[in-house]
């Protein structure tokens, strides 16, 4: 359980990291990837529903962190789209060994269409109506390619980390 536990700290500070080191300043057609959000979807997708929520809470709060968006709201984020994606984690649906090998892209890539979304809903809703830059349809579509090209190789690290923490899918 311990080695398990340091093992997400560790994959999540050095999301984070990475989040906001590299990916930040490289924008997609002025879209910024939003790695933090496909983290819990990747842990979620493994059937692991309290380690996902957790971990995208603090994953998005350590992002808030360092930048300019509402303190908490990325993590609110991160929680909906890992209880979302934990339905279908528990029911082995976006298994990375047992379903074929599109349905786990896929299914962060609804993630990631949907992920912007809420949050421009969820910070309009707080009273933060400046979030909106851009255009949603294209920060929706961006996110959406790159979670699907990401998904595998994130979830699969994930499935390890779940693995070495001994939990089980609840």
């Amino acid at each position: 359980m311990t080695r398990g536990l340091v093992a997400l700290v560790i994959c999540t500070v050095m999301l984070v990291a990475v989040q906001i080191t590299i990916i930040s300043p490289l924008r997609i057609a002025g879209v910024v990837v939003m790695l933090v959000w496909l983290w819990p979807v990747s842990l979620a997708l493994t059937g692991r529903t309290v380690v996902s929520v957790g971990a995208g809470f603090v994953t998005g709060l350590l992002f808030d962190t360092h930048s300019l968006t509402p303190f908490g709201l990325t993590g609110v984020v991160g929680v909906l789209l890992a209880l979302a994606a934990a339905q279908l984690g528990r029911e082995g649906v976006g298994d990375l060994d047992a379903a074929a090998w599109w349905v786990t892209p896929a299914l962060a890539s609804a993630a990631g269409f949907s992920a912007p979304l809420i949050f421009i809903i969820l910070g309009f809703l707080t009273g933060h109506t400046t979030l909106w830059r851009g255009n949603l349809g294209v920060m929706m579509v961006v996110n959406a390619v790159a979670f699907f090209v990401l998904a595998r190789p994130l979830t699969r690290l994930a499935q390890r980390v779940a693995e070495s923490g001994g939990w089980s899918r609840t």
